[in-house]
């Protein structure tokens, strides 16, 4: 039951996923830092659903080895 869950979840996250990149396919550059002497850091052109997704994926990955790491210094 417990393996059910967890693909029906992982289903369910990857079909939400899945309509937001479909549904905002707008091109957007993201701007990283300000001007500096003519220069600006920029990531490539991508999709703004596909750019909130990776976004919150990193968020997670960083807040799931902050927990790691926090297990590992409580000791």
């Amino acid at each position: 039951m417990k393996l059910f869950l967890s693909f029906l979840i992982l289903f369910i996250a990857a079909g939400i996923s899945g309509m937001l990149i479909f549904l905002n396919q707008e091109k957007v550059a993201l701007i990283l830092t300000p001007a500096y002497k003519g220069f600006y850091y920029v990531l490539p052109e991508m999709s703004l659903g596909l750019l909130v997704v990776l976004t919150f994926l990193l968020g997670f990955f960083i807040g799931y080895i902050g927990g790691i790491i926090s297990k590992i210094f409580r000791l």
